[in-house]
């Protein structure tokens, strides 16, 4: 067997051995390779720059991080947001130096925020919370690409900062071009918003090729392709995202959205079904019944949510007004969405349910209060 070292930046050739062994027992020459490759690399590698710890000395801290990460990574379901707030503070409070796991905390607090009932007012108190914990894994780590890439997501979808967002991605991925999950924030905070459609699915496509059971990656993929248009690229995507985390919040709707885009209204009720946030199953509904020529349906889904959820969900009503047709009514949520600062409009340049508003002089204005306009 040869073993080499190469660099990965330029290619140059470091080191090279060739060990030859006599297969008795297999697990006894990994063993004894393993150890030989180990000794010979020992020089070249204290020799080498020392690059900065990206994780914990405290097993304990390090176990809760993966905790918090996998709820995490759970899809799009806020509920499991939450939850990870709680093992996230503990790595933090066995190791208060740990930048990965503010970084994640950065995550889980931005999106349990999303997922709430919360005030206009208490939902910006927790994006600039978020933020707060961004900067603070900055400051610990910055050599780190973890702290920008959370903090250009939260520049993004929370202030509509697209520059500062990219400013923030460039340098995280200057810092860590292969980090799947600053890849994949870029391709949903900058390049999705910005309607750069065609660079962002690359990026998608990379992380679920690096890390196929990532339900997370998977729906994000099926957003870029339903927002380019690949409608029938897109159900494979949502649908997989779905079979590896099945309890997510929109990630149902979506697939939804994509039928209705499809020709497909039976499929599309079904699938508005499985969504576990009501607010998104009322208006995937309204949508679907609508097409389905259920005229009284679709009114009492949309009621269902003008009475529930006038507050968090201004952007969908106005999908739902949008795709039945009425542009004032759609114009008029929008306004209230900029107001109350709705997440949802950070996709208003690319969101396919809202074409027909696109002509509309109103929806350039709109663009251009979000710093979306060419």
């Amino acid at each position: 067997m040869t073993a080499q070292l190469i660099r990965a930046d330029n290619g140059y050739h470091l080191w090279s051995e060739t060990y030859d062994r006599k297969l008795d027992d297999v697990f006894k020459v990994q063993d004894e390779i393993a150890n030989a490759v180990v000794g010979a690399l020992k020089l070249k590698l204290l020799a080498a720059p020392v690059v900065a710890d990206r994780q914990t000395s405290n097993p304990e801290a390090y176990n809760q991080y993966l905790i918090g990460r996998h709820l995490l990574s759970g899809g799009e379901n806020w509920a499991l947001d939450r939850t990870a707030i709680e093992p996230l503070r503990k790595a933090l409070e066995l190791d208060p130096g740990y930048v990965q796991a503010w970084a994640a905390l950065a995550d889980a607090t931005f999106f349990a925020a999303e997922g709430s009932s919360a005030s206009v007012a208490e939902l910006v108190a927790e994006r600039r919370k978020a933020e707060d914990l961004a900067n603070k894994a900055i400051a610990l780590g910055p050599d780190l690409a973890a702290g920008y890439g959370e903090r250009g997501f939260i520049r993004a979808w929370g202030s509509w900062d697209f520059q500062g967002a990219g400013e923030d991605f460039k340098r995280a991925l200057a810092l860590e071009p292969e980090d799947s999950n600053v890849i994949e924030q870029y391709a949903a905070a900058v390049l999705m918003p910005l309607g750069r459609l065609d660079e962002a699915i690359p990026f998608a496509e990379k992380v679920v090729k690096a890390d196929p059971l990532n339900s997370h990656a998977w729906r994000r993929l099926g957003a870029l392709q339903y927002m380019r248009g690949d409608y029938e690229a897109a159900v494979p995507s949502f649908q997989r995202s779905l079979e590896i985390s099945p309890e997510q919040s929109n990630t149902a709707a979506f697939l939804s959205y994509d039928y209705l885009l499809l020709k497909k209204p039976e499929l599309a009720l079904s699938m508005a079904q499985r969504s576990t946030v009501e607010l998104f199953r009322h208006q995937a509904s309204a949508l679907a019944e609508h097409d389905l020529g259920h005229a009284r349906e679709a009114q009492k889904s949309l009621d269902e949510i003008l009475a529930k959820d006038a507050t968090e969900g201004a952007y969908q009503i106005a999908e739902v007004y949008a795709w039945f047709g009425n542009k004032d009514q759609a114009f008029g949520w929008l306004d209230r969405a900029y107001l109350q600062h709705d997440g949802g409009l950070t996709l208003l340049k690319v969101d396919p349910l809202l074409r027909v508003l696109r002509p509309d002089p109103r929806y350039n204005v709109l663009l251009s209060k979000l710093k979306l306009q060419d």
